[in-house]
């Protein structure tokens, strides 16, 4: 049983329902209204903690009506009686009036509240697509991930979020109908969900999206048009081009080669350092950017530069770019060594993009040196287990999605080769977490890895749901 247990905290006036930790990978976070945010583990998708703002610091827990809706469907009934009597950390007792604005028969109330299974499920998958959206190789602007973001919230209730999502999806789609060509059933039935949801709003606009879906997929397709969907043909010459073709068996080959390396230069994108949408990660962190002595470029070259190549998205937004710094870090003593800004590679390639650091000494003194990219040049420098912990997110991120296995996003890529990015991905991962001296999470990657390792006897662990917009690569 997933139970959870409130405090009010008097300084933040916050209520902290708090229940089992996040483990290897993280937290993913939803705030289904305001007021209240809810944060979910990423691996196996259960609450770890819910965030309640009240109306003040030092006077009664008062819940809005809104935030009150969501905690009685999640936790039932009785889930504002026990809020009410949350004690004040750190074991002060319940504070003075703290029942006020709320239902009385606090006394005798269970202090654990346990959440509902199905809505939590809900919520729980559309916090993982929003995190999984800021880490993945489909850029964020891709209309399948509002696609499944309006269908997720539509189901869980959060009516406000379906709509602005099925907005942004029917606007996209209508802009893009080739996407709608040569399309899976689960895509098919997103789509036509997206239509639904906007048939009060924008009923003109969804009677085009009906028709580019059933000219898309051809003849006999039936929903609200029936119940059965025929199997969709191959694309034809109209449909979209491939996803962005990664290699999966070349990231493993990779890593394999470098899997023993202990020291010089690590890397890696942070997307909570840079603007959203603006870089393409790669597959792990170890492809999100690539990195080289000047002298691998140049035969005359002196070791002392850095070459940081990186990949915008598409539609990236250039003026984001010119903030934009890659820099090169000793996190043990938080210090930048050398930083530079980014410039095109070719003109005809503008996606490319490279950044030059000069060095003022030789590169091979650098024994643990971080290579990043930031926003903001003058952002201070994490320490070395700041730096451990996210990238031990960031390749649980990869392993997980690796797991997933999706299919467009390789369309040359084996399963087998998804297991062994995912199986190697936990391993880098376990290491990290190990380096940044959290036994529990190492422990749990190697758990995820050793899964891996024995898949022949036993079910492969799930990296969770399989997005839409990762399924078709676009």
């Amino acid at each position: 049983m997933n139970n959870l247990t409130p405090t009010f905290e008097r300084e933040t006036g916050q209520v902290i329902i708090e229940g089992p930790p996040a483990g290897v990978a993280g937290e993913a976070l939803l705030v289904p209204v305001p007021g209240l945010e809810l944060a979910f583990d990423r691996a196996d998708g259960h609450l770890c903690r819910a965030v309640l703002e009240t109306a003040s610091a030092d006077g009664p827990i008062v819940v809005g009506e809104q935030e009150a809706a969501i905690l009685t469907r999640l936790f039932g009934s009785h889930a504002l009686s026990v809020v009410s009597g949350a004690p004040v950390w750190p074991g002060e007792g319940p504070g003075e009036g703290s029942r006020g604005g709320l239902p009385e028969g606090t006394a005798g109330a269970p202090r654990a509240l346990s959440p509902e299974a199905g809505l939590t499920a809900r919520l729980s998958s559309l916090a993982r697509l929003d995190a999984t959206r800021a880490t993945s190789p489909v850029p964020p602007g891709s209309p399948w991930w509002a696609v499944e973001a309006a269908d997720l919230a539509h189901r869980a209730g959060l009516d406000a979020r379906a709509r602005a999502e099925a907005r942004k999806a029917l606007a996209q789609l209508l802009a893009q109908p080739d996407t709608l060509h040569a399309l899976p059933e689960q895509a098919v039935f997103a789509a036509l969900a997206v239509a639904s949801i906007s048939a009060a709003s924008d009923p003109d606009a969804v009677r085009r999206l009906r028709e580019a879906i059933e000219e898309g997929i051809g003849e006999g397709i039936e929903t609200e048009i029936g119940t059965a969907i025929h199997p969709f043909a191959a694309p034809g010459p109209d449909a979209p081009p491939p996803g962005p073709g990664f290699d999966v068996a070349a990231e493993v080959q990779c890593l394999e080669k470098d899997r023993t390396r202990l020291t010089g230069l690590r890397w890696m994108l942070d997307p909570g350092l840079v603007p959203e949408g603006l870089f393409r990660p790669g597959l792990s962190p170890y492809s999100d950017l690539t990195v080289r002595p000047g002298a691998a470029l140049e035969r005359d070259a002196a070791p002392d530069r850095v070459i940081v190549d990186a990949v915008l998205a598409p539609g990236a937004d250039s003026r984001a770019l010119g903030r934009c710094v890659a820099r090169l870090v000793d996190p043990a003593v938080r210090r930048v060594l050398a930083q530079a800004a980014f410039t095109p590679t070719e003109r005809d390639a503008p996606a490319r993009v490279r950044a030059e650091l000069r060095l003022k000494f030789p590169l091979h003194d650098v024994q643990d040196g971080w290579i990043e990219v930031v926003a903001d040049k003058h952002l201070p420098v994490r320490s070395t287990k700041g730096h451990r912990i996210r990238r031990a997110l960031r390749w649980a991120d990869a392993a997980l999605r690796a797991e997933r296995s999706p299919t467009d996003l390789a369309r040359k890529s084996a399963r087998e080769d998804w297991a062994a990015l995912a199986a190697l991905a936990w391993e880098q991962c376990r290491r990290d977490w190990k380096v940044a001296a959290d036994e529990r999470r190492a422990a749990l990657a190697a758990q995820r890895q050793a899964a891996l390792d024995s898949q022949a006897s036993a079910p492969p662990p799930s990296g969770g749901p399989a997005y839409l917009a990762e399924i078709l690569g676009r």
